[in-house]
């Protein structure tokens, strides 16, 4: 039997695998590229290559293994390699200056790959601090070639060699400036999209984020189990406490509900005063020791005048092939069996079938007000 490779289970740990494969590649293309320069300045050697780029394939190295081992974090070894390559192509560029420009007056190859850093910064860091990191690395670049090219129109003008500095330098200023236009445009668009998929009220997930969240899992076939509950007499708060009390008490909810949320687990709000728990595949008893902390902490909440809040619960869970509006099915049926029953309580689902030939349906029921 063929063992399943093992999917991701969220968004983020897709994301992370993704730059865990981009740092493989960039090891070891990082370590070709390190070789092949070498090879093809053999048996001459630039000073400044012999010893800066073994050691750049030998960070690359290090942070590959640190990373497999868990030592550092994904972020950190990604700056710390930028910033490596960084400083080896600020010297590469006085180097160059010294060695390569006064013989062929103009910039050697390698200058092209500071626009590359300038990208990389906007991949590697906060789109603030990109900015600083990237316009960072453009004024050293300009001050290592505004240096040498004063100090080389000493002995006589060079138009060519100040045409290539300008285009070098002028190059790096518009890939900066194009890059920081494209962060900060991201980020508004991150803002909107986290915008659509989070309740403005309680900072929890909406319907919609709840519902995509449902249907990754039912793609994926992974099981969960699904609680559905709903704030007893909530109507009761709005019209005698206000509708201000109300948000308050959404938020206290939420703050509770959330704080209860197992790992991957997700929190919505479903609507008004309906709220949906979509957590892995727990035992019954564990899910109604969860539940019941989570009424403990409902009860204990004081707004004004308004305490000890009660919730009634549906809870189900997913089996193989389930859609997950027949979950959400089954989790209401559960809850409004726990209003029909006097509220404030936990229901399991208890699925009864209506056989008609070879289908079964679950019988209609009638909802209590809330």
């Amino acid at each position: 039997m063929k063992s399943r490779r093992r999917v991701p289970a969220s968004e983020g740990e897709r994301w992370m695998l993704t730059q865990r494969r981009m740092f493989l590649v960039l090891t070891l293309l990082g370590t070709l590229g390190v070789s092949a320069a070498l090879w093809v300045q053999a048996p001459n050697f630039d000073p400044l290559d012999k010893v800066a780029l073994p050691l750049l394939a030998l960070t690359l190295l290090v942070l590959d293994v640190s990373l497999t081992l868990r030592r550092i974090s994904l972020s950190l070894a990604f700056r710390i390699i930028y910033v490596a390559t960084s400083v080896y192509f600020l010297l590469a560029l006085h180097q160059q200056f010294r060695v390569f420009v006064p013989i062929f007056t103009v910039l050697s190859e390698n200058t092209y790959w500071f626009a590359v850093l300038y990208a990389a910064a906007f991949l590697t860091f906060p789109a603030r601090r990109a900015v600083l990191v990237a316009c960072g690395l453009f004024g050293a670049s300009a001050l290592i070639s505004g240096y040498h090219l004063y100090t080389m129109l000493q002995t006589g003008p060079n138009p060519r060699l100040v045409g290539a500095v300008a285009q070098f330098l002028l190059v790096g200023g518009v890939m900066v400036a194009v890059q920081a236009t494209f962060s900060f445009q991201r980020m508004q668009l991150l803002a909107a999209r986290a915008a659509a998929y989070t309740d403005a009220l309680t900072g929890l997930a909406n319907r919609r984020a709840a519902e995509e969240h449902l249907a990754a899992l039912y793609a994926r076939q992974e099981p969960f189990t699904l609680v559905l509950f709903d704030l007893d007499h909530f109507k009761a708060v709005n019209d005698q406490h206000g509708h201000a009390t109300g948000d308050l008490v959404l938020k206290g909810v939420s703050s509770a509900a959330r704080s209860q949320l197992p790992s991957k687990g997700l929190a919505a709000r479903w609507g008004g005063e309906e709220f949906l728990l979509v957590l892995p595949p727990l035992p019954s008893l564990e899910v109604r020791a969860m539940l019941d902390l989570l009424r403990a902490q409902l009860r204990e909440q004081r707004y004004g005048a308004v305490d000890g809040l009660t919730a009634s619960f549906g809870v189900a869970t997913a089996r193989s092939g389930d859609h997950p509006d027949d979950i959400l099915t089954r989790a209401d049926a559960a809850m409004y069996a726990a209003k029909r029953q006097g509220r404030n309580d936990i229901k399991m689902e208890e699925l009864r079938r209506t056989q008609f030939g070879n289908s079964s349906v679950l019988p209609g029921k009638q909802h209590p007000e809330a």
